[in-house]
């Protein structure tokens, strides 16, 4: 809750004010768990702490995991790994658009999301999106509380680390490497990879590690040093690895085509308190081991 102050008052005092009947020890255990801003600066605050007249505090929720469970379902989609006051990091499912234009149909993460933590916190809320996944990709995804908060993000993109988890029909000609090429998208939304810049085309680098076999496949770790679209995708299949389940750049057609990438790592520092966020998602063990195409139910 936000708090326009209007006396000088302690912390404990103003929750005790802002919520009658409650407690001293009570308030003084919602101010050890909540992260609270002043002014729209976070900032530490003890139960003795005084806010001076006219300043705008709110007390909200500390670093949370959303429920007991580590993966998203049909029944429970929303799986939130990380939230403060400015940003919300989630699990997005496969099968579902990060967010879409005014041409696409179906549910949007993103919507979906919003509308659950509207319902949650009993209050209005409106979430910036900062990146994308693409439909068929699952994993971490984070939104902003502001619009302003956005912008901050997608400015300092590049000090992100992203990582993704590939599972290849295909084992790469090296155990690291850097696939270095320009991507042009064609009039079938694919991305044509070139060994040389054409019109229109873009640079991007993906790194990759090989981690493991996994049955028939190959497990690698990708490092995201550019972010275009279908990148990973795209790339991999032009060193003859293409990605499980990836039909549109060339994985075998029997296999469903849930595109076997995840969004699995996220390290960043906190754009408004500067401290590290370092969070990990690891798949269900059915991503290793792909169902063949007569199950194409794999959106929640």
């Amino acid at each position: 809750m936000i708090y326009t102050v209007k006396d000088d008052i302690t912390a404990v005092d103003l929750i005790c004010l802002k919520n009658r009947g409650i407690s001293k020890t009570k308030a003084k255990s919602i101010i050890k768990s909540s992260v609270v801003t002043c002014d729209g600066e976070e900032i530490k605050v003890i139960p003795s702490t005084i806010f001076l007249k006219g300043q705008r505090v709110e007390f909200g929720k500390n670093s949370v995991k959303q429920s007991r469970q580590d993966h998203p379902s049909r029944q429970h989609p929303i799986v939130i790994k990380y939230e403060d006051n400015q940003i919300i990091i989630a699990i997005k499912p496969a099968g579902l658009l990060s967010c879409k234009n005014r041409t696409q149909t179906g549910d949007s993460f993103d919507k979906m999301l919003q509308n659950f933590v509207t319902k949650r916190d009993k209050n209005k809320i409106t979430l910036w999106i900062v990146h994308r996944l693409d439909r068929e990709v699952e994993g971490l995804i984070i939104f902003a509380k502001s619009e302003k908060l956005q912008q901050q993000v997608k400015e300092n993109w590049k000090s992100v680390t992203k990582k993704y988890l590939a599972l290849t029909e295909g084992k790469p000609p090296l155990a690291t490497g850097k696939i270095e090429s320009w991507l042009k998208d064609n009039f079938q939304h694919k991305m044509i990879v070139t060994q040389e810049e054409v019109p229109d085309s873009v640079f991007a680098i993906t790194e990759y590690t090989y981690i493991k076999p996994v049955g028939r496949y190959h497990l690698l770790e990708i490092l995201l040093h550019t972010g275009k679209k279908n990148q990973i995708r795209a790339q991999l299949g032009s060193i003859n690895c293409p990605i499980v389940g990836d039909r549109q750049y060339g994985a075998d057609d029997t296999v469903s085509r849930q595109v076997r990438l995840v969004a699995f790592s996220l390290n960043f520092s906190h754009p408004i308190t500067g401290k590290n966020i370092s969070l990990e998602y690891l798949p269900k063990q059915s991503f290793y081991t792909p169902a063949l195409k007569r199950d194409e139910s794999y959106k929640i």
